[in-house]
């Protein structure tokens, strides 16, 4: 049984890294530091684009996060594959939400499209939120 609740804190993201939040069946998200994001703070089973439902999640931002001291030297900036990971993450953690077994893995995604930079002086990363037609386990 799910604890199905409407957010979470980042002790309970770490608790779901160690198989302790949805079972041995369900989706576990990564250890600090591949962890992105610091709490979920909406998630619900309607809304969102196609009324499949609706997640959001904060990454709080500072300087001293690993990325910006390699990525890039003298002008850092939040890779931009570690955005579109917390959005793997965020949607694998509201599959195992809904009770759905499996790694909660992304297995591809058909476009990408960047729309700024995350700097080392943001306050929190934008808001990641996922609303689709289609949500599978893998």
């Amino acid at each position: 049984m799910v604890d199905k609740r409407e957010s979470y804190t980042k002790e309970d993201l770490l608790a779901s890294g160690r198989g302790e939040l949805f079972g041995a069946k369900g989706p576990q998200l990564p250890a600090p530091n591949m962890l992105m994001m610091d709490r979920v703070i909406k998630m619900t089973e309607t809304g969102g684009n196609y009324d499949k439902g609706y997640v959001e999640a904060e990454l709080d931002i500072n300087p001293d996060l690993w990325f910006f001291g390699c990525h890039f030297i003298g002008d850092p900036v939040m890779p931009g594959c570690l955005g579109l990971d917390a959005m793997w993450q965020l949607v694998g953690f509201y599959l195992g939400w809904l009770g759905g077994e499996g790694k909660g893995r992304a297995l591809g995604v058909g476009e990408v499209k960047f729309t700024g930079q995350v700097l080392p002086t943001a306050k929190k990363s934008p808001t990641a939120s996922t609303s689709s037609a289609l949500l599978t386990v893998v």
